[in-house]
């Protein structure tokens, strides 16, 4: 199930956004009097010469901060422990009862283990995400069929519905592809502006990994409620161990980002929201990563105001038939 998820699952839904974000561009050329197809390789072109430009300029210096990363773990492991040595040392001096004592002992180090442990995977983890990146091969593939057949794909989908519920079916479809495109654009928007931000700030400090570190937040920035503080623990963690008297100049950029992002950027990119209770979005989060893990995180809102449309759609249909065949009887 790992690998289908990882090989199949995984690089269909990475197509699809992808494909919500270029679908403008398409149509947009379709209406010069471009055919779909080939303005579907103009943009491919397009995208091309912007990641052959991304190479040549960020990926070195993105390489070099992964190595320099990965060769500072263990002096970062050390300082780690060292600061846990330190607190621990530290409420030792306080007469707590015993029972507290022994409860904090064992989470210290527990916590001691556990950090230890991820830093020293993080190589591993790595090696893992790249060695899965081939499937992403897929994805320029699924695309360019997506973005050519779409309207062939919905209607065989149609097709396939009984004609009771096609014209709700339509509709569905139609609020869904508007719902969804917009929500995936204003995330890319929101996320790119957020990482943009972060990396600039992180420069101007003088922090190491600035452009790794701007990349992991525009990737959590994805994530609802949560993705800002998962984004901000790896940087406020390794700021603290590079230079502790830049940690509060580092969390008050963030919180700035943030506050920009959730005033200003968010409510004119989104101009609405999906329209959820909060609560409702937080135990959607935490099933999703329950039982998705990140790609949960990612794809569990989408998938809500999907399910909430047809459900919207289709109950009252539904309703009618059932109460129609009751009075049959």
């Amino acid at each position: 199930m790992g690998e289908l998820k990882g090989v199949v699952i995984a690089p269909l839904l990475f197509a699809v956004l992808v494909t919500y974000l270029l679908s403008p561009l398409v149509n947009y050329l379709q209406k010069q009097k471009i055919p779909r197809p080939l303005g579907i390789l103009i943009i491919y072109l397009f995208l091309a010469a912007l990641i052959l430009l991304f190479a040549l300029n960020l990926l070195p210096t993105l390489q070099d901060e992964l190595q320099d990363l990965v060769a500072s773990l263990p002096t970062y492991t050390q300082k780690l422990t060292n600061f846990i040595e330190y607190l621990e040392g530290n409420y030792q001096r306080f007469n707590l009862p015993a029972n507290i004592r022994q409860a904090l002992n064992e989470n210290l180090t527990q916590l001691q283990k556990s950090l230890t442990a991820n830093l020293e995977k993080l190589p591993q983890y790595l090696v893992a995400f790249f060695c899965h990146a081939f499937a992403l091969l897929l994805v320029p593939l699924y695309v360019f069929y997506l973005l050519r057949d779409h309207v062939l794909l919905k209607k065989r989908l149609l097709a396939i519905i009984p004609p009771s519920f096609r014209q709700n079916a339509r509709d569905a479809l139609q609020e869904i592809d508007q719902t969804l495109g917009a929500y995936i654009r204003g995330i890319f928007i929101v996320s790119f502006s957020v990482g943009a931000m972060i990396y600039l700030g992180l420069l101007f400090f003088g922090v190491k990994f600035a452009l790794f570190f701007g990349i992991i937040n525009a990737l959590t920035n994805i994530i609802p409620y949560f993705g800002p503080l998962i984004g901000a623990f790896p940087v406020a963690a390794v700021v603290l161990l590079q230079s502790p008297a830049l940690i509060w100049r580092v969390v008050l950029w963030i919180m700035l980002v943030q506050q920009i992002e959730s005033q200003f950027i968010s409510p004119q990119v989104f101009g609405r929201s999906l329209g959820f209770h909060p609560l409702t979005i937080i135990i959607a989060l935490l099933l999703g990563g329950i039982y998705m893990g990140f790609l949960g995180l990612v794809v569990i809102i989408p998938l809500l105001a999907i399910l909430r449309t047809i459900f919207l759609h289709f109950y009252p249909l539904i309703k009618h038939v059932i109460l129609e065949n009751n009075r049959k009887k």
